[in-house]
């Protein structure tokens, strides 16, 4: 593991498989992610209204294919018959697909959108046994603790986006009483300070950069994992420092 100055330096999570390179949440940017050296992938799960669960990040998909119900609303059946985006061959992948892409060498990095998702996440994990390898992230204490409870041995985030360090302290005491592994914070919370309370509770800390400047500041932090849309970039600047 590289080093920042006296900081192991941290994980490189590729965000929604790499958006800027390949459509987002797709099997092409799982091979994406993957050339850029990324050491985890990160999804967004949801499920079909048959509770078949698929990659999708918005409550409709709209945005990335252009039909417009949410698709929580749509039958699997016309899932798969929906194309990412206009020039890609690609459907919205499902779980077990995007589960057979990454490499076993992958971290693999999973936000639930939505409760009913955790239940196929739970079986297919438990079938494959790859606890040891899968971080759940969710934005419900409820699914975060739910999740915890029935994966042990899988590491469960918990996350908010809060710009400033007093709501950022309580959240993160929150985290702590939920008994979660870790929490994902807005990057522009990061520093030194907000990352040491979560440690000192036992939490590891990620963070998306979004669009902000990567700096150093921020990742002598002691940042456990950076989520980026830019894999190789990121390394190469992580490198650099």
């Amino acid at each position: 593991m590289a080093r920042i100055g006296y900081v192991k330096a941290p994980l490189i999570i590729a965000h929604r498989t790499c958006p800027p390179y390949a459509p987002e949440n797709s099997l092409e940017g799982v091979r994406v992610a993957v050339e850029q050296g990324a050491d985890g992938i990160e999804i967004d799960l949801r499920s079909s209204l048959n509770l078949q669960p698929y990659l999708m990040h918005d409550n409709t998909m709209s945005r990335t294919t252009g039909f417009p119900l949410p698709i929580e609303a749509t039958p699997a059946f016309i899932v798969r018959q929906t194309r990412l985006r206009v020039g890609s061959e690609e459907y919205p992948p499902s779980l077990s697909q995007f589960l057979d892409a990454v490499p076993s060498d992958k971290l693999l990095a999973i936000d639930l959108k939505t409760p009913w998702a955790a239940f196929p996440l739970i079986r297919e994990v438990k079938r494959r046994r790859i606890q040891d390898r899968t971080l759940v992230w969710c934005s419900s204490a409820r699914v975060a603790q739910f999740v915890r409870w029935r994966l042990p041995g899988v590491e469960v985030a918990y996350y908010k986006d809060y710009e400033d360090g007093p709501n950022n302290l309580a959240f993160i005491a929150k985290a702590r009483d939920l008994g979660v592994h870790a929490v994902s914070l807005d990057w522009r919370a990061i520093d030194f300070g907000i990352v040491e309370a979560a440690h000192l509770a036992g939490l590891k800390v990620y963070s998306w950069h979004k669009e902000y400047e990567i700096t150093k500041d921020k990742l002598e932090s002691g940042l456990d994992g950076l989520i980026t849309d830019h894999p190789a970039r990121s390394r190469a600047l992580i490198d650099g420092f």
